[in-house]
Parts: C-alpha cells; sequence; structure tokens
C-alpha cells in the first residue's frame, strides 16, 4: 500500500492560483482549494434542495490549499523552500504546514466492511456482495453504489416498514428522490405493478436500475428529473423521503401526481419537525394517517380529505 502525505499551505487570496501552479510544477496533483468566498457565492444561487449548515464552515480572509501526495513522488522540502521563497518575493505571509501521513485505502468500498444483512419487518435487506440463504423472508439485494439508501438509515427504515403496512398489489408507486433505489424495489417486491422512481442525482438513477436488474426486477422506471417535472400521471402510492424545505415545495403539487385516494409517505424528518409537516400536509388538504418513529426520525403516511 502506498503512502500518501498531505500539507496545508494558508494564503491571501488572489495568490492561490500561483501557488497551486507551483505546486503542479513540483509533482503535487491533488489540491483541494477552501475558500470561505465559495460558500458566500454559492449561497447567492443556492439550488432548493441542498441545504448549508453555517457550522459546518468557518469565515476566514485567507484561502487554505490542501495537498495530497504520495511519498515517494514528490520532494516535501524542496517544496517549503519554493514556497518560503515566494512568500519573501512578494511580501506576503504564507504559511506551509507541516508533513502528516494519511492512511490510503478504497474509500468507496471501506464502509462494505460495516454493512451487514439485516431484517426490516418480513424483509432481509443483504448487500449485493454476501451469499445467504433465506426462504422466510422477502430478500432484497442491495447495492447503493455512491447514491443514499441502505436501508440503515432510520428514515428508509421506516419507509419500509410503512410499505409493508399497505396493500400494493396491482398498485403504481411514485418514489421521489430515489437514492439507490431501495423503497422503489421493496414496493416492487411488495406487489406494486408498476414504479416510476426520480432523483436529480443520475448517479441515484443508474444505481435504482442497477438494483432493479439485481433483484431480477422489470416493472421499475427510474429518470433524472427534480421532484415532479418528469411525471405525467397520477400513481396510487408516493413515497418523497427528502429533506422538510423539499417536501414544502413537493406538496402543494401533490394533486398532479397522487389519485384521489392514494396514499403519500414522507420521511426524512426530525421529530422536531412533526408540527411543521402536519401543518404542510394539512394546509395542503391531506388528513394524517399514521406517524411512525425511530429515534430522532419520523415517517408521516397521508391522504386527500374527505374521500
Amino acid at each position: 500500500m502506498e503512502k500518501w502525505l498531505s500539507f496545508d499551505i494558508k494564503c491571501p487570496k488572489g495568490y492561490d492560483e500561483i501557488i497551486s501552479s507551483i505546486l503542479y510544477d513540483l509533482g503535487i496533483e491533488n489540491l483541494q482549494i477552501d475558500d470561505y468566498q465559495d460558500v458566500l457565492d454559492f449561497k447567492k444561487d443556492q439550488p432548493y434542495w441542498v441545504v448549508i449548515d453555517d457550522e459546518d464552515f468557518t469565515p476566514h480572509d485567507n484561502v487554505i490549499i490542501k495537498a495530497f501526495y504520495e511519498d515517494d513522488k514528490v520532494n516535501y522540502k524542496e517544496i517549503e523552500a519554493k514556497i518560503n521563497e515566494f512568500s519573501i518575493n512578494n511580501k506576503i505571509d504564507v504559511q506551509i504546514s507541516k508533513n502528516k501521513e494519511i492512511e490510503d485505502m478504497d474509500w468507496a468500498n471501506e464502509w462494505k466492511k460495516y454493512y451487514e444483512p439485516f431484517y426490516i419487518g418480513n424483509i432481509l435487506i443483504k448487500p449485493s456482495w454476501i451469499e445467504i440463504d433465506e426462504t422466510d423472508h422477502t430478500v432484497l439485494e442491495i447495492n447503493p453504489g455512491m447514491a443514499f439508501g441502505t436501508g440503515l438509515h432510520e428514515t428508509t427504515n421506516l419507509c419500509i416498514e410503512q410499505l409493508q403496512h399497505l396493500q400494493l398489489d396491482n398498485k403504481s408507486v411514485l418514489d421521489i428522490g430515489c437514492g439507490s433505489g431501495i423503497l422503489s424495489v421493496a414496493s416492487s417486491k411488495l406487489g406494486a405493478k408498476e414504479v416510476f422512481a426520480t432523483d436529480i442525482d443520475p448517479l441515484a438513477v443508474e444505481a435504482t436500475l442497477d438494483n432493479a436488474e439485481l433483484n431480477k426486477i422489470s416493472n421499475i422506471k427510474a429518470v433524472e428529473g427534480s421532484l415532479l417535472d418528469k411525471v405525467d400521471k397520477k400513481y396510487d402510492v408516493v413515497i418523497a423521503n427528502i429533506l422538510l424545505n423539499v417536501l414544502d415545495i413537493l406538496i402543494p403539487d401533490l394533486p398532479k401526481a397522487l389519485e384521489k385516494d392514494g396514499i403519500f409517505i414522507c420521511s426524512g424528518l426530525i421529530n422536531s419537525q412533526r408540527d411543521k409537516i402536519v401543518n404542510i400536509l394539512e394546509k395542503n388538504n391531506l388528513e394524517i394517517v399514521e406517524i411512525s418513529e425511530k429515534g430522532e426520525w419520523i415517517s408521516v403516511i397521508s391522504r386527500f380529505k374527505n374521500v
């Protein structure tokens, strides 16, 4: 396994591109630029589906360049000398940190070590890379890839529990924000005649189709799209395991996607948001059927009033 090292360079704004060029010339190929101004610029045109927690970002006036390299390919002392020379020649304060070793590993697959088969009601969720014999439960194989949805998170868990309480035989299902497709696959396994899945992330669409094939399911269609912009018919069941601010945008448009006697399942909600989601649903002519909770998370089943 190769030994990887990293160091940080703190410099005034406007000098990061020049310093990055120096680093590239000296063999550094992996750089990360941390400029708080980028956060401020992004927030001006922030997409509705992205939530920025200001506590995750510390305002600062400098730019921080993070460099990563393999030990035998770069001379750190030469880099340190060049950066100090640049600082003196330009009469600016440029600080370079000491080398620190970082562990080299297959980050994309490291998490698989901790993902074991588990049960949600009568469904066994099984990672695709683990073989297991099971005849008493419905087996759902999953390979999330780079998309959200292993089934381990409480919100996904709650949605699968609630889907099992519904009668899905010959019903149509719409899965908004499908992630890995785990809820789409579960719906099909539970008897849905057709499932339409959407997500703004093309990797999620790819993962959903891959997991449908993995489970030998042919009645799931997945497309890239935002909320209901690719939906042109009504469904018996609509599932949305997404954030509250996105649900607030989605719910007023539900009449175009949910049958009059249909069921709406929404999750991605923490317990402290219970009153807010109930108010949003009731304001849009939906009545609460059931609220389930697991830990700090909740999932809500609702339907149109006066059906």
